[in-house]
This record gives structure tokens, C-alpha cells and sequence, in this order.
């Protein structure tokens, strides 16, 4: 048995040389920017990039000496870490949708209580201004009054004053009528009404 695993194992790659491609990678890049950016030398990032991988692939001393046994639970426990990783960042996201749906509807009640509170004024205000006498031209309730209005001349009363009085009862006409409308005027506009 011992046998057959030493002819499964290459001459050549005594050590590791996955993690030798990867780590020979990381560097050859970083080296070779280095030098296209300073030094210009010809196939440098390349050259440290063959020498890592060769180096560590190589050496025996880079290789993995844990057993298939060992291996198998690492990997387990490496990937019950990952899988508590993600049970945390699962529960951190749902704390943060509930604290966003709790700060929405918060907001949503806020919002509520300004419009009850703004429809309360409105109503208020319409109520206290409905009382009011307004301008038909501007709406303003800024309006004075100037008097009972009287109408001009009443033929009525002219005759009564004739048949009464004589020629001079005529005069009685001019008298006028009281009605129960007055006169307004707006402050605003000037504009004249009767109410």
C-alpha cells in the first residue's frame, strides 16, 4: 500500500503547489506594477511569479502533512463557521428590516397626526371665518361697513306726501326707504358691496 502511494507521488511537486500558483500570482502582480511603474525591468513580475510557484511547489517542507482525517474536519469546522457567519448576518438583517419597518410606520403615524392636525385648523378656521362677511372680488374678510342702504327715491311715499300734505308732500319721496341690506366696503380692494 505504501507502495503504490509513493509511485502516485510526483517526483517534481514535492510540496504545494496550488498554494504556490496563488501566492506566485499575488506577488508576480504586484511586482510587476511595481516595475512598470519604476524600474522597467523586462519580465519581472513574470520571473517572480514562475520562482514563487516552483519554490513552494517544490519543497517538501510547503507541504500540506496533515492527514485525510484532519482535512475532512477542517474543512467541517471552517464550514460550520462560515454557516454561523451567515446565520448572524441573516439575524443582523432581519434586526435592521424590523427597526426599518418600525421607523416607517412611526413616520407613517407622525405624518397622520400632522394631516388630523392641519384638516383641524382648516375646519377651525372655516368655521371662524364662515361667520364673516368677505369681499366678492378678493375674498378678504378685511371689510367695513358704511351704512343701512337706503333706496333712492320712493314714488309711494311721494304720492302719500301730495294727497297728505300738498305740493310739498312730493318731497317726501326723496325720504327713502330703509331695507335691511348695508353697505360694505373693502379695505383691500376698494370694491363695494351690499349684504
Amino acid at each position: 500500500m505504501d507502495h503504490e502511494n509513493k509511485k502516485q507521488e510526483s517526483n517534481f511537486w514535492k510540496g504545494d503547489p496550488f498554494t504556490g500558483f496563488i501566492l506566485g500570482a499575488i506577488v508576480g502582480l504586484i511586482v510587476g506594477s511595481i516595475n512598470i511603474a519604476t524600474i522597467s525591468f523586462p519580465w519581472l513580475g513574470r520571473l517572480c511569479f514562475l520562482g514563487i510557484w516552483l519554490f513552494v511547489g517544490t519543497q517538501p517542507r510547503f507541504k500540506d502533512k496533515r492527514t485525510p482525517e484532519q482535512i475532512a474536519k477542517d474543512k467541517e469546522e471552517r464550514d460550520q463557521k462560515f454557516e454561523e457567519i451567515r446565520e448572524q448576518a441573516k439575524a443582523r438583517e432581519a434586526e435592521r428590516q424590523a427597526t426599518k419597518e418600525q421607523k416607517r410606520e412611526a413616520k407613517m403615524q407622525k405624518n397622520e397626526l400632522k394631516l388630523q392636525k392641519n384638516q383641524l385648523k382648516i375646519q377651525k378656521h372655516q368655521l371662524k371665518n364662515r361667520s364673516k362677511i368677505k369681499c366678492p372680488k378678493c375674498r378678504s374678510t378685511n371689510v367695513q361697513p358704511l351704512g343701512v342702504h337706503k333706496k333712492g327715491f320712493s314714488v309711494g311715499k311721494a304720492v302719500g306726501g301730495t294727497i297728505l300734505v300738498g305740493g310739498v308732500g312730493s318731497l317726501a319721496g326723496f325720504a327713502g326707504k330703509r331695507s335691511k341690506k348695508t353697505d360694505f366696503v373693502c379695505m383691500n380692494c376698494g370694491k363695494q358691496f351690499k349684504k
